[in-house]
């Protein structure tokens, strides 16, 4: 009697079956259905003083769903996705940043969130009373100038523009205009800033290199053109030769990694970060290890491919183009997903 029972207790447990885990079948496949609609927990967020907005929506059944925050006169985008059955405002949040340039205004935006499948698009609107301060080193938005110590220099070429200039800055008043036409070098020029980054503590993988780049010359782009940046750790002294108008830390023998954003072959601005565990060896100069707080110095150069090459004949007419701006080192996260 007592082995039957035990057996009927086994049978009793193997029965016994967990509370189900995620959405039922009901309510994956039941009719869709908005139970509470899309708000915000501020329309009018001042992201300079650190406010952030929260968006709530409630739903029958979890959807896949899209909610995107546009300026309506800088026509930047935030866009923001999940799968859930409500968007809770503790945990889809908006910081004032964008996914890539231009940067938000302080101005008008329209928000609108639309669930796959489903025609309707739900709206909201805000307005930005202040921009999102973006926290980092800067390294040069050029607003005030060229950076103390800054060296420039560029090939005696048709319409060199290696200067700076205010038609078209991603940030502020003013960007460095890169750019020109060289048919029988790779390098057109470059620009050197000397740097002091002792005061950093993050590793190679954790610091980034954040820069916008302009592209495009009257929808014309030369062929294989690209910024190729150095980051020097040397510690000899930034301008030791006076003579040549270019820093000395980036001489073969010294400790120099590079890397490139390459092929600039778009129109208008896009913002660029790359973490400093990215950049290869140029020179082997030292003991060939990342370490941002060694860092003494960058330079951002544009090169393309010479038509006198004969590799690229059909830039024989066309102006290589990549301009800068709003250059700036962040530790943790690219600039553009600060919060």
């Amino acid at each position: 009697m007592m082995g039957g029972a035990v057996l009927v207790g086994l049978l009793a447990i193997g029965c016994d079956r967990p509370d189900s885990e995620g959405p039922s079948i009901d309510e994956l496949f039941g009719q869709f259905e908005v139970l509470d609609s899309l708000s915000l927990t501020t329309d009018a967020p001042d992201f300079s003083v650190g406010d952030v907005v929260g968006f709530a929506c409630e739903f029958s059944k979890p959807v896949d769903w899209v909610l995107r925050v546009v300026g309506t006169e800088s026509g930047s985008v935030k866009t923001l996705t999940g799968f859930s059955r409500e968007l809770l405002p503790e945990q889809v949040v908006w910081h004032g940043n964008c996914d890539d340039v231009p940067f938000f205004f302080a101005e008008p935006c329209e928000v609108e969130l639309t669930v796959d499948g489903e025609p309707e698009v739900y709206q909201q609107d805000l307005v930005i009373q202040g921009e999102k301060v973006f926290e980092g080193l800067p390294v040069a938005d050029f607003d005030a100038g060229l950076p103390e110590g800054t060296l420039v220099w560029h090939q005696d070429g048709g319409n060199m523009t290696f200067d700076l200039a205010q038609d078209e800055a991603l940030q502020g008043g003013q960007y460095f205009k890169m750019g020109g036409r060289v048919n029988w070098d790779w390098s057109l020029g470059y620009i050197d800033i000397p740097l002091d980054l002792t005061s950093v503590a993050a590793d190679a993988e954790g610091f980034f290199l954040n820069l916008g780049v302009l592209g495009g010359l009257n929808g014309q782009f030369a062929s294989d053109q690209y910024v190729n940046i150095l980051l020097s750790e040397s510690d000899a002294p930034f301008n030791d030769n006076t003579s040549n108008n270019a820093a000395d830390i980036f001489a073969s023998g010294m400790e120099v990694y590079k890397h490139q954003v390459r092929p600039v072959d778009w129109e208008g601005w896009r913002y660029v970060s790359v973490p400093y565990s990215e950049f290869e060896v140029k020179s082997e100069g030292g003991n060939n290890v990342r370490e941002p707080s060694q860092i003494r110095g960058i330079r951002l150069g544009l090169q393309a491919c010479p038509f006198n090459s004969g590799n690229c004949p059909e830039n024989g007419d066309i102006e290589a183009r990549a301009d800068l701006d709003y250059v700036m080192f962040t530790e943790g996260v690219p600039l553009l997903e600060q919060e």
